[in-house]
């Protein structure tokens, strides 16, 4: 039987799929546009909201001296009020303790800010110039916290200004009425008022520091830049301190070793005092002084000496005279070991690490030898003081900051030496090899302005500040906007296939699907023509002005990928899509 050509399923013709003609749409076209439009107006709208958040009006900030000072006399007023709170709460709790009387909680409240801020006391004629540090550098870290949150909001020259002189001059003050009520109290008890001198001294060499530690890396980065300072003096100075901070864990772990080795002296300084009370009494003690004790091991440590009146240590020689029953003190050995040396080989090597780590170049590695022997100078200082009739205790100063110098600044400088020697000798880059290939074409540049600085940068006025991180908030709007036009892009080139072949529409539509993974299977050459420029370029796009604006504008293009998918695949009204012979 012979089947005629017009019931043989070989001459049907295929079904050729409808192209889709200009102004034309399917309901997953729809959709799709549908869920671009709500992911831009998600977008702009969350720019909006933060720009509204995150930019102050110029009516808010302060222009003037006396609006600047309202603005940070709480910053360091506060944290200030509550420590002398608190000082007056241990006084009466001190006071009630021990069963004293009333009248001595002038002279106990001024007493106790004084050895807060690390300044010299007088009792009984006898001045105990060396406090201990621990409740000092409390001091000085709630200073510093609270200064880190002042500065992270627009902040100019004058600002810092202003910050500045609240942060000293409030305890200046509180250090001169501390001092009058010591010299008041002293014509009824045995206590004086403190070298005036040395007490408000050390009052501003604490709060100094403390301001100093506040204002963080990147602003005293952009101050330098500002003022035409060499590039890298901030990381120099993160490279010293790294180094003093590794020496200090060093002098730790060997204090901890001393401890160890000294156990039996433990024991007969413990049984010098006659009651448990005692014991823990001055072992409290020493645990406040444990600053002190660690600050004078890596003065040791570099070489240096620290006395206690006649009494010398150092690595090379150890000369003791009766020193007070203290359990720290306890830890000095009777005489140094001949192996005590090698302590400057490991100096040396973790300074040639930390240095040799960072690649410092010349001048940066002069600047870490000034910043260390700066901070040496100032913790030696807060560190040595009188001590009744010991004398003068502490570490020298001036030799510890010198070695301390000469130990980074001479390691700085042979391994910048070695670097620049291994650079010259490196084989040089094989012809049409491009040594300094350039950047994608796709990269932006980064613009790392000067003028204009937030959270650590600076501005010529609080007027004209604006918010750094804005820009970049921006930006980033402006490229998930470019991110969904180039997909509307990509999907028209793909629309463009020959009518009278079905295999080459399949392959359209499977390159489709790996871009939109929405689409189903069948559907083969259904995209959307490209969008306008217009929506990007819009200006709702181009000023989202603060972080919050990623994390919205991701969040809502997640949420309308989701909603692509299900409009795409299920249609606008339920159907399914004509499926291909």
């Amino acid at each position: 039987m012979v089947m005629s050509k017009k019931t043989s399923p070989q001459s049907r013709p295929r079904r050729r799929p409808r192209t889709l003609r200009g102004g034309e749409s399917t309901p997953a076209t729809q959709g799709k546009e549908s869920a671009r439009a709500a992911t831009r107006g998600a977008a702009q709208k969350a720019g909006q909201k933060a720009a509204q958040k995150k930019i102050t009006p110029d009516k808010d900030v302060p222009t003037t001296v006396l609006g600047r000072f309202r603005r940070f006399l709480p910053t360091v007023g506060i944290p200030n009020i509550v420590v002398v709170l608190g000082i007056i709460v241990v006084a009466l709790a001190g006071l009630m303790f021990t069963a004293s009387p009333l009248t001595w909680l002038p002279a106990a409240i001024a007493q106790l800010w004084l050895i807060l801020n690390a300044a010299p006391a007088t009792i009984d004629g006898l001045e105990i110039g060396v406090v201990p540090l621990l409740p000092a550098l409390g001091l000085v870290a709630l200073i510093a916290r609270r200064i880190r949150v002042a500065v992270r909001e627009r902040v100019s020259v004058a600002d810092l200004l202003v910050l500045t002189a609240c942060t000293l001059v409030i305890p200046v003050v509180l250090t001169l009425i501390a001092a009058g009520m010591m010299w008041d109290a002293g014509r009824v008890f045995d206590v004086g008022a403190p070298p005036l001198a040395d007490a408000v001294g050390r009052t501003l060499l604490l709060h100094a520091t403390a301001l100093v530690i506040g204002m963080g890396g990147r602003l005293w980065g952009a101050l330098l830049r500002r003022y035409g300072a060499p590039d890298g003096l901030v990381d120099a100075a993160v490279v010293a301190l790294r180094i003093l901070g590794w020496l200090a864990v060093a002098a730790a772990v060997v204090m901890v070793i001393l401890f160890i080795m000294s156990w039996p002296r433990q024991v007969e300084v413990a049984g010098v005092y006659n009651s448990t009370a005692a014991v823990v009494a001055v072992s409290i003690l020493s645990v406040l002084y444990l600053p002190n004790a660690v600050i004078s091991a890596v003065a040791v440590l570099l070489g240096s000496e620290f006395h206690i009146g006649a009494a010398s240590v150092s690595l090379f020689a150890i000369d003791l005279v009766p020193l007070p029953p203290l359990p720290l003190l306890a830890i000095i050995p009777g005489t140094a070991s001949q192996w005590a040396v090698i302590l400057l080989v490991a100096v040396a090597g973790i300074t040639a690490y930390l240095v040799g780590s960072a690649r410092l170049n010349l001048i940066q590695a002069v600047a870490a030898g000034v910043v260390a022997a700066l901070v040496a100078l100032v913790a030696t200082e807060l560190t040595s003081g009188q001590l009744a009739e010991f004398g003068d205790v502490g570490p020298m100063r001036l030799l510890t900051a010198g070695l301390a110098l000469a130990w980074i600044t001479g390691v700085g400088l042979v391994a910048a030496g070695v670097g620049k020697l291994a650079d010259r000798r490196a084989p040089e880059p094989e012809a049409g090899v491009d040594a300094d290939p350039q950047p994608d074409a796709d990269t932006e540049p980064v613009d790392d302005g000067d003028d204009q600085v937030i959270d650590g940068e600076v501005i010529e006025d609080a007027d004209d500040a604006v918010d750094a991180d804005g820009a970049d908030d921006a930006d980033g709007a402006d490229d998930a906007d470019g991110a969904d036009d180039a997909d509307g892009t990509e999907g028209s080139e793909g629309a463009d296939g020959d009518e009278g072949d079905v295999d080459t529409h399949e392959d359209a539509a499977d390159a489709a699907d790996a871009d939109d993974a929405g689409e189903v299977e069948g559907v083969d050459d259904v995209e959307e023509p490209a969008e306008s420029d217009e929506s990007a370029d819009s200006p709702e796009s181009q000023h989202h002005d603060n972080d919050t604006v990623i994390t919205e504008d991701a969040a809502a293009t997640a949420d309308a990928e989701d909603a692509e998918g299900t409009d795409v695949s299920g249609g606008t009204d339920g159907r399914k899509p004509p499926a291909t012979d």
